[in-house]
């Protein structure tokens, strides 16, 4: 780590740590709201749309689709400092500015801290998560290795076979949608008539904990004759024999055995907000009030999207909300001027079937809502809605979400 005495200091309005779907939105709504001199943290020089990643496990997008160069999604103006939070140092009185160190060595002192960093695998709670994606029967849409994923379900459909998937236990961007690639890889098994049997272990006592949510996706799966074991939690990885070793509700442990494991880990906060004191009880999650995003005990330091704890399931349907909450309320706070309320609204788009999906909207009460007109059933599968999801979604994520005009 660089000589942090010998280190000059760079002023800014606002630092934005975390340049993915929420950093960059919500610096994009600064800007528009007359906030200059904003900073944005991120290491990565590609930006993806994740959402689109399912679909580049199934065969049905390419992996360019979902990414951009990280400089041409940073707003105009913004500086992008390509570099990774190594410490933040909140400011202990409520006047003061707030600290953060990068590993690249450049040391920022702002006004207002936005943490948007997202979430990052618990290693902790399950080792050897990247040693397991270097087999070949080990992948997953959610640790950039979608063009894996197609790989592994083509190779499965020639020889049949045990497909696992996992959905972890909170918190995990846009819960539902874990299982887009099970739905997608049946129908191309289906279509080959390929012998493979499925399995889901669901480390939760719910899939998604909306109830109609929950009973219209179960019945796909059962449709599909999909086993789904719930309350149970992936604690062992041993890619070297194809099995990983579980655990049920009653503690008991076992052996899974799989000729491809579709792997979504568990997850948590980065490591530095623990360190900061920023997290609160939850899976190191940033302690902020859910509905303005402003922390609980640090005066101007702010949180949205994955890493922060709103009570509702993350998504990028959610972020389309909260970014423009959160901006306002930046504003707003330097004026003493009334704060906006988030109302834990979330979508998790899910393909139930071959070109057909349904949005699964609701807000942090578990309550199903629907932007669909009232005569329309939103738990109706789709045509419309998978186009929606799989084509227009993403070009209102590059071309307005990202440039806070939608």
């Amino acid at each position: 780590m660089p000589d942090r005495g010998s280190v000059p200091t760079e002023h800014v309005d606002v630092a934005v740590l975390g340049g993915g779907n929420a950093g960059i939105a919500v610096a994009a709504h600064l800007r528009r709201r007359g906030v200059h001199r904003i900073a944005i943290v991120e290491p990565s020089t590609t930006h993806t749309y994740r959402p689109l990643l399912n679909y580049v496990g199934g065969g049905e997008a390419r992996l360019p689709a979902a990414q951009r160069a990280q400089s041409a999604v940073t707003p105009a103006g913004c500086r992008w400092i390509r570099s990774a939070v190594q410490t933040v140092t909140p400011a202990a009185e409520p006047d003061g500015d707030h600290l953060v160190d990068c590993a690249d060595g450049t040391r920022l002192r702002c006004r207002d801290l936005v943490v948007a960093t997202g979430l990052v695998p618990d290693d902790e709670a399950l080792p050897g998560v990247a040693e397991a994606l270097t087999t070949p029967a080990v992948v997953s849409n959610y640790l950039d290795a979608a063009t894996r994923t197609w790989t592994g379900v083509r190779d499965l459909a020639g020889r049949g076979g045990h497909a696992v998937f996992t959905l972890p236990r909170p918190p995990v961007s846009c819960s539902a949608t874990t299982l887009k690639p099970l739905f997608l890889a049946l129908d191309h098994w289906d279509t080959h008539g390929s012998g493979v049997w499925a399995t889901v272990l669901v480390d939760r006592p719910t899939l998604v904990g909306v109830d109609d949510l929950d009973r219209t996706i179960l019945s796909a799966l059962d449709d599909r004759g999909v086993r789904v074991r719930f309350t149970t939690s992936v604690v062992g990885l041993d890619p070297a024999s194809s099995r990983i070793r579980v655990r049920g509700a009653d503690g008991t442990e076992e052996f899974v055995d799989y000729d491809l494991l579709h792997l979504v880990p568990p997850y948590r906060g980065g490591r530095y907000i623990e360190a900061a004191g920023l997290a609160g009880a939850h899976a190191g999650l940033v302690d902020v009030d859910p509905e303005t995003f402003v922390h609980r005990r640090f005066a101007r330091v702010w949180s949205l999207g994955d890493c922060a704890d709103l009570g509702t399931d993350p998504s990028g349907g959610a972020l389309r909300k909260q970014a423009p909450v959160c901006a306002h309320n930046i504003v707003a706070s330097r004026r003493r001027a009334e704060l906006r309320r988030y109302d834990g609204s979330t979508v998790a788009p899910v393909t139930l079937g071959r070109h057909r999906a349904i949005l699964g909207e609701f807000d942090r009460t578990r309550r199903m809502t629907s932007t669909l007109p009232s005569f329309l059933n939103p738990l109706k599968p789709r045509v419309l809605t998978w186009a929606f999801d799989r084509y227009v979604l993403p070009q209102v994520y590059w071309r307005l979400i990202l440039r806070a005009l939608a």
